[in-house]
C-alpha cells in the first residue's frame, strides 16, 4: 500500500511503509492511502503505531511572551509629541517610565532568544508595569494642564475686568 504524508503544507509520497519507516512522521503529521475518503492524522492509523513508537515526541512549542515593545513605544512618544504643546510640558514626566519600559521589553526579548523563559516573563511583567505607568503619568500630566489652562483663563477673565484702563 503507498501512503502520501502531509508535511509542511506539502504532500508528499507515495511512499511504502518500509520508506515512510524512513521518514521522520508523528502522531500529528497527517497521512492518506488509497480506499481513504480524508487524510487521517498518523496517530490515528493502526497501522502506523510502529512507526511513530520508534519516533521521539515532538519537542516542546517556544510560547512568545508578550513583550510590550509596541505599547511602551507608543505611550513615549505620545507623551513626548503632548509636551510640545502650550501648558503641556509636564506631559515630560511620563517619558523616563516609558523610556525603562522599552529597556525590559527589550530584556524580554534578549532572555526568549537564550532561552530563559523565568527571566523572560519577569522582565514581561516589569515591561507592562512601566507602559502602565508611562501611560498613567501621561494622563496625568494631561488633566493638570488642561485644568491649569481652565484656571488660567477663568483668572484671565476675572484679571480683564479690574483693570484700569478698560474702565
Amino acid at each position: 500500500m503507498n501512503y502520501f504524508v502531509l508535511l509542511n503544507d506539502v504532500r508528499k509520497g507515495p511512499f511504502t511503509m518500509e520508506e515512510l519507516a524512513k521518514k521522520y512522521i508523528t502522531a500529528d503529521v497527517l497521512v492518506w492511502h488509497e480506499g481513504m475518503s480524508d487524510w487521517k492524522k498518523a496517530g490515528e492509523m493502526e497501522e502506523l503505531q510502529d512507526i511513530i513508537k520508534q519516533m521521539p515526541p515532538d519537542p516542546p512549542r517556544f510560547k512568545l511572551l508578550k513583550n510590550y515593545l509596541t505599547e511602551s513605544i507608543a505611550a513615549t512618544g505620545v507623551c513626548a509629541i503632548l509636551a510640545y504643546l502650550p501648558m503641556f510640558q509636564i506631559c515630560l514626566l511620563g517619558v523616563p517610565f516609558g523610556i525603562i519600559a522599552i529597556i525590559k521589553s527589550l530584556k524580554v526579548q534578549e532572555y526568549q532568544k537564550k532561552g530563559d523563559t523565568e527571566m523572560a516573563r519577569h522582565y514581561a511583567n516589569e515591561a507592562r508595569k512601566w507602559t502602565t505607568w508611562c501611560v498613567f503619568a501621561g494622563i496625568v500630566a494631561c488633566i493638570f494642564a488642561i485644568v491649569g489652562m481652565t484656571l488660567l483663563f477663568i483668572l484671565g477673565i476675572f484679571l480683564w475686568e479690574k483693570l484700569p484702563f478698560f474702565n
